[in-house]
């Protein structure tokens, strides 16, 4: 039989906590990355139970791991057990990525930069002096405000089912990056024209997610306007109604398919200190959307 040598005790480890973790894209594209450059790393996904949070983060530093990913729903409670966590992270409210330097494990949110490196990309425009719209104050909303605000943003208005939500996050932006969030209601006759008069509109909530794929975030009596950026976290089904609708109006429009890829792009860079060469990026994301199509 022939003898694999792929994992052996030089072997640095990465990985991603979570539950569910099964259906985790990342041991795909972050093994792929390294087979890619020849560094000997391997990342594992683990399945952990709530109540052993701690102890797995624990686990992990007496490990000497380079670093793990977090997924749900463990990206809030995850910073009470992580020794520094940045400033962006802290406003944003959650930890999906960690770094080992010298035992200390500093925790980092690559959500927010993996939309805003997707949006540059596919969009060729930032954030800066743009009026923006957003559906939804969860955790996607938050980390995409406040990753917005900090980059320029004219205004950011914020629309959710509960409008005590929406202010919540809205006083966030306000009080700790620039005064430029609005908060209302979904049946605020403000938000409606908010809406029609934005430069970009995003729905952050999970809304038309297969296998929901009929629903929409918005109501009818909400208009796109034509010319608007429309941004879907959603990426399965590549096109959702709502993208559908404002494509109709002549929005552009695009899925969240590549803020997953980014930010995984950007956590990888963050463990390793190695910039990867756009080329690269460009051949990966072609492959990795590719695979993820046709799951």
């Amino acid at each position: 039989m022939e003898i694999d040598f792929k994992v052996t005790g030089k072997t640095k480890v990465m990985g991603i906590i979570g539950n569910p973790i099964e259906h985790s894209f990342s041991p795909m594209l972050h093994n792929s990355i390294s087979k890619h450059l020849g560094i000997d790393t391997v990342y594992i996904p683990f399945k952990v139970e709530k109540n052993h949070l701690e102890s797995a983060v624990h686990g992990l530093k007496a490990l000497n791991v380079v670093g793990f990913n977090v997924t749900v729903p463990y990206k809030k409670d995850v910073m009470k057990f992580i020794d520094d966590n940045t400033k962006e992270a802290l406003l944003m409210g959650a930890v999906n990525t960690v770094k080992n330097i010298e035992g200390r494990f500093y925790g980092y949110n690559t959500d927010a930069e993996g939309f805003s490196r997707s949006f540059k990309e596919e969009t060729g425009t930032g954030f800066k002096e743009k009026k923006i719209f957003i559906i939804g104050s969860g955790g996607a909303a938050r980390a995409i405000t406040v990753k917005m605000a900090f980059e320029g943003a004219k205004k950011i208005y914020i629309v959710n089912r509960t409008a005590s939500k929406a202010a919540e996050l809205a006083e966030i932006i306000n009080n700790n990056i620039d005064s430029v969030a609005e908060s209302f209601g979904f049946d605020d006759k403000k938000a409606i024209k908010s809406f029609e008069a934005s430069d970009i509109v995003v729905n952050t909530t999970s809304v038309g997610m297969h296998p929901e794929v009929d629903s929409s975030p918005i109501e009818e009596n909400y208009q796109f306007s034509k010319g608007q950026i429309v941004y879907d976290v959603v990426y399965n089904p590549s096109k959702t109604k709502f993208m559908s609708d404002a494509e109709k109006t002549g929005c552009k429009t695009v899925n969240g398919l590549g803020m997953l890829f980014y930010q995984g792009i950007n956590a990888y860079e963050i463990w390793t200190g190695i910039k990867l060469s756009e080329q690269f990026l460009k051949e990966l994301f072609v492959d990795f959307k590719s695979v993820l199509e046709n799951r």
